[in-house]
């Protein structure tokens, strides 16, 4: 955290203290700061609290939809009434929205009764919200806090008179100069060297933060001399009294390299403060022809480092990374998602339709038969009532169709015509039938089938839905398309694979049911480009011998990096393979099942490389932590479902680079089990979730860590 967030933060809490809950509200134009600042303030604070939550709120929000979340963020949302709701909508008696809204008020007023909580609201564009949740937030005169951020004064008047608003204004010559050199980071000797141009490029950017952030990533992909950084300054050609956010977001686009600008033009086809999948959003690139061929390198590899260019240039804001430090889920700044709409709409890239009726009618689209990709986003709480014709859109090379979770029946027409299709999703569309006119084999082209998250009902006409006894055609047409890279369904759906399967671009299949020794012995499809796998061994039955075979043929895969196995009351050797130690490119390992005898944990039969490791199912009467500490490249360990018989866990030594661990425990003893960990070890944890019948010991180094008890 830089002085100046320090000292904003410590203005914002440090001298408002009352018991009397509070609504404080950062106000400023866009770019100034405000949501970062907010994000400082949840930080240093959340510790005091009891309930603590953050939400992005967006110009277009539902009341509803927001006190679900927020119902959520405290994990009291009761699932079994959404199955409620979905048999009142059948019988065409739900509640109307005042109702529902009515609802959920007392239900979140009731969880936050004589609780101290902490509500940070993000993006706050009316006076409309705080008016509908105001009844939700009792004061319960105990210190309570309510942060919105808001480009609107008259927000901040309305939510609380008692309060002064924090006007958030522009960064002085200091500050400015110092968050350029921040992000573009010249040593000391180049700096030298630059004379006064790090002053005079501060000074066009008039003090706004996000402009120096934009501005300072240039610079930090250019060569770090004075002529660089004066070509810079040269493009930045207007008066200081004349500068325009825009301006600077429209340079930074225009700074691109030519392969980096339609990646960045598709992050406008997203909603606004959506958390985007890095490895989803890869895929399509691919799909739609944006990622070339460079070298030996994988499409994903090279799209990967796209990702990263996008974030150096601080076009994107990373929320995770996954353990092997690529990013994971990232977001965009509301000024620079609206710089991409602007130019894509420009080059007639994308179109964004706010809600379905933008499609309803195949007249309302400019030109559909151009269309290259369409991803129908639930827009409603009942999901669609209209799907386009799809003979409409003969170049689609990407379909998705995202959070249908709902009793109903979609019928996908003209899928047949869809010849130049790359990507095939159904995202979160539980309880849907999907009806599917066609066979697999007219998509030639497609190179990803993803169904994770999603239920498909015993109705479904789908190709991969069979046994190796009823084999169908449609199922051989979909593994003779040799362009398939990705598979990616639940564990309930058994794939069946045919003797002379042969994609030589297959890199992904999560997960493989198998519940026969033919399939297991023979056509568990192992290729050198696969990536991650996923099997889950359904019948108990499965000879150890045959397995054996199958682990020695995985190991030698020179690209696997992840693999999962689940297996179901079989024998141990199958779930926890003797030959583990020899994967030596392994990076994250999944292991599930009832394992039927205790198991003894030793580091030395792990992938010596493993960065995540989650163990599911394991019976364990000796401390694991002694040995699953001796894995000095881990970074995030999850043990669930465990059942222990010992009264402490010691981390007495080991996990120097552990940043995250989950503990919980599923046949719950009639003791807690006390978790120890010794001053010195886990010195990189930053975050600690255990059930809550673990008491903890934890030095006071740890006293950062955010620590989640369920």
């Amino acid at each position: 955290m830089t002085q100046t967030g320090e000292r904003r933060s410590y203005c914002l809490f440090g001298e408002r203290l009352t018991k009397t809950r509070a609504v404080i509200t950062i106000v400023g134009t866009g770019g100034v700061g405000k949501t970062t600042l907010a994000h400082m303030v949840y930080k240093r604070t959340k510790a005091h609290f009891h309930f603590d939550i953050m939400l992005s709120v967006s110009q277009q929000f539902s009341v509803i939809d927001l006190l679900r979340r927020m119902l959520n963020k405290i994990g009291h949302w009761p699932k079994g009434l959404e199955i409620q709701k979905k048999k009142k909508k059948i019988e065409q008696s739900l509640p109307s929205d005042e109702e529902e809204v009515d609802n959920y008020v007392g239900t979140l007023k009731r969880l936050l009764n004589r609780k101290r909580y902490l509500i940070i609201l993000d993006d706050v564009w009316g006076v409309d919200l705080w008016n509908q949740l105001k009844d939700a937030l009792p004061d319960n005169n105990n210190g309570s806090r309510v942060l919105m951020t808001s480009r609107s004064i008259d927000v901040a008047k309305f939510a609380d008179p008692r309060m002064v608003p924090y006007e958030l204004g522009f960064l002085n010559d200091n500050d400015s100069r110092d968050l350029l050199l921040k992000k573009a980071q010249p040593d000391d000797d180049q700096l030298a060297d630059l004379d006064d141009l790090p002053d005079a490029l501060s000074k066009r950017c008039k003090g706004l933060p996000l402009a120096l952030i934009v501005v300072g990533g240039i610079l930090s992909t250019k060569n770090q001399s004075y002529h660089d950084w004066k070509r810079v300054l040269d493009t930045m050609d207007w008066h200081e009294e004349d500068i325009d956010c825009m301006k600077v977001l429209a340079m930074s686009y225009e700074d691109m390299p030519y392969y980096l600008k339609p990646c960045f033009l598709h992050l406008a086809s997203f909603p606004e403060d959506y958390k985007i999948s890095a490895k989803r959003l890869i895929k399509m690139w691919i799909a739609e022809g944006f990622i070339p061929q460079q070298g030996r390198k994988t499409m994903e590899e090279t799209a990967e480092n796209f990702v990263e260019q996008l974030f150096q240039r601080c076009m994107i804001q990373v929320s995770s990374r996954c353990p092997n430090g690529s990013i994971k889920c990232f977001g965009v700044h509301d000024l620079l998602r609206d710089l991409a709409i602007h130019e894509a709409r420009q080059e007639n890239f994308v179109t964004v339709f706010q809600e379905a009726e933008g499609i309803n009618h195949s007249q309302r689209v400019k030109r559909p038969v151009r269309c290259y990709g369409l991803t129908l986003e639930k827009d409603s709480e009942y999901g669609y009532t209209y799907m386009p014709r799809f003979y409409e859109f003969r170049l689609l090379r990407i379909l998705e169709i995202v959070g249908i979770n709902v009793e109903s029946e979609i019928q996908l027409r003209g899928l047949d015509r869809l010849a130049h299709l790359k990507y095939l999703g159904f995202k979160n569309c539980n309880g849907l039938n999907i009806i599917l006119e066609c066979s697999f084999g007219h998509f030639k082209n497609l190179e990803t089938l993803d169904l994770r998250d999603t239920r498909i009902n015993d109705t479904v006409r789908l190709p991969w839905k069979i046994s190796s006894e009823s084999i169908g055609r449609s199922t051989l047409d979909l593994w003779t398309i040799g362009t398939l890279r990705h598979v990616l369904v639940d564990r309930q759906h058994e794939l069946y694979f045919p003797k002379w399967l042969d994609l030589r671009n297959l890199q992904t299949i999560k997960w493989v049911s198998i519940s026969d020794e033919e399939t297991l012995a023979n056509q568990l499809p192992i290729f050198n480009s696969m990536r991650k796998l996923g099997v889950c061994l359904i019948n108990r039955n499965i000879n150890c011998i045959n397995w054996r075979s199958v682990s020695r043929r995985l190991e030698s895969l020179p690209s696997l990096i992840s693999l999962g196995i689940i297996g179901w009351d079989i024998p141990n050797e199958i779930v926890y393979p003797r030959a583990l130690p020899n994967y030596q490119n392994l990076q994250t390992l999944y292991l599930d099942g009832n394992w039927a005898n205790n198991v003894t944990l030793n580091a030395r039969l792990f992938p010596p490389h493993l960065v995540k490791l989650t163990l599911v199912g394991l019976t364990l009467r000796d401390d694991p932590m002694k040995e699953l500490g001796r894995l000095m490249s881990l970074k995030i360990l999850r043990v669930e479902r465990l059942t222990y018989y010992k009264q402490n866990m010691i981390c007495s030594a080991g996990f120097p680079v552990l940043e995250t661990l989950f503990l919980e425990v599923f046949d719950l003893p009639d003791f807690n089990i006390v978790l120890n960990i010794v001053n010195g070890v886990m010195s990189k944890l930053k975050y600690l979730k255990t059930s809550w019948h673990f008491e903890l010991e934890m030095p006071p180094e740890l006293k950062h860590v955010t620590v989640v008890r369920t």
